[in-house]
């Protein structure tokens, strides 16, 4: 043992009064020049450990994407007990799509375990990034696309599923919360559109219900989707008036009208190859609507297909044509069954459209 004498244990107490003076007079000055620094958003984005305050491990990677090529699958990261995920996805943007977009074919992809009723968003042609948060139960999705620099596009997933003690969820719910702010800090929503006309606003939700999980995507001129190996294109609401006499009660419409309507139809399309003459659709009695007309044709090799909605009282008809572009050749060969099978497709797909119309709008 080390015997202290009395002048030392004088001097050892006057330091010790010293020290623990200066630590109680610099904690909180100290505290005030060194305040705590918010976290960047980009660092909980691309930092996962930071995210989870823990150091994370691998996990299984998702399986390649059914129907879509191209694509690169990131490594996957865990944390939580496996409830806390991150999944990554790039492709390039250079390649042409033949009919919609990787990006589009991706966000379909990623929406489509949804439960048949959850409300689901169709990828628009001009947005360079996009997020969204998507529920199933308890279970929390964030899906994030955007466009990097060079023309290349990252997909990324994060999943949270909430741990059952009520401490512990309360702190995942802290952490996904700084996640789900540093998205929006970082500019990653849709650009503002321009001011779209209301009947094409209508459409565009109709059209959504119509996909359902298959991929589709909407643009400035109308609306595509990829169907039984088809690309089906979708217009924007017709300019103007129609110049036919339709009307909205179907039980007014006869027979000899719709075949006179159909000889002025001819008249406005003298080149055109009639599949389906003018004709009313039978749409199921529930719920009621209006009339719903439609025509299909082929001009070269492309087939073409119009829907006709009257509204009521006699406004403007709503007129959206769908088309579809077929082999060459084939439109002179009306009764091939790959043209069979294509006007087949656009006319089933228009009949869900003018029903998903009357449900909503009628």
């Amino acid at each position: 043992m080390i015997k202290l004498n009395h002048a030392s244990t004088r001097a050892l107490a006057a330091a010790c009064s010293v020290l623990a003076l200066g630590a109680a007079c610099a904690g909180p000055a100290q505290a005030a020049r060194t305040p705590r620094k918010p976290v960047p958003a980009a660092d909980v984005l691309s930092d996962f450990r930071l995210l989870a305050q823990q150091r994370p491990w691998t996990c299984p990677a998702p399986s390649a994407l059914p129907g879509i090529g191209g694509i690169t699958i990131g490594e996957a990261r865990c944390a939580w007990q496996n409830r806390l995920s991150k999944r990554s996805w790039t492709w390039s943007g250079d390649a042409l799509p033949s009919c919609i977009s990787t990006q589009a074919r991706w966000w379909a992809w990623a929406q489509s375990g949804l439960p048949p009723q959850a409300a689901r968003s169709v990828w628009h042609a001009n947005w360079n990034a996009y997020s969204t948060i998507l529920a199933n139960g308890d279970e929390r999705r964030l899906l994030l696309v955007r466009r990097e620099r060079g023309g290349q596009w990252a997909a990324t997933e994060w999943r949270w599923s909430p741990n059952p003690r009520p401490a512990t969820r309360r702190w995942q719910q802290g952490r996904w919360q700084a996640l789900v702010d540093a998205v929006a800090r970082g500019n990653t929503t849709a650009p503002q559109r321009a001011a779209t006309a209301p009947d094409t606003e209508r459409l565009q939700t109709a059209f959504a219900a119509v996909l359902g999980g298959r991929p589709g995507e909407l643009g400035a001129d109308g609306m595509a989707m990829d169907t039984g190996g088809l690309c089906l294109r979708l217009s924007n609401p017709l300019p103007g008036q129609s110049k036919l006499p339709l009307t909205y009660n179907a039980a007014d419409s006869r027979l000899e009208q719709r075949a006179a309507t159909h000889l002025q139809l001819s008249r406005q399309l003298p080149g055109a190859e009639w599949l389906t003459p003018f004709k009313l659709l039978a749409l199921p009695a529930a719920p009621a609507g209006g009339a719903k007309y439609l025509a299909t044709w082929l001009e070269g090799d492309e087939l073409k297909s119009q829907l006709w909605m009257p509204s009521r009282a006699g406004g403007q008809t709503v007129r959206v044509r769908m088309t579809t572009r077929l082999t060459a050749g084939l439109g002179a060969r009306p009764d091939a069954a790959p043209v069979v099978k294509a006007k087949q497709a656009v006319e089933h797909e228009l009949e869900a459209l003018a029903a998903q119309w009357a449900v909503r709008y009628e």
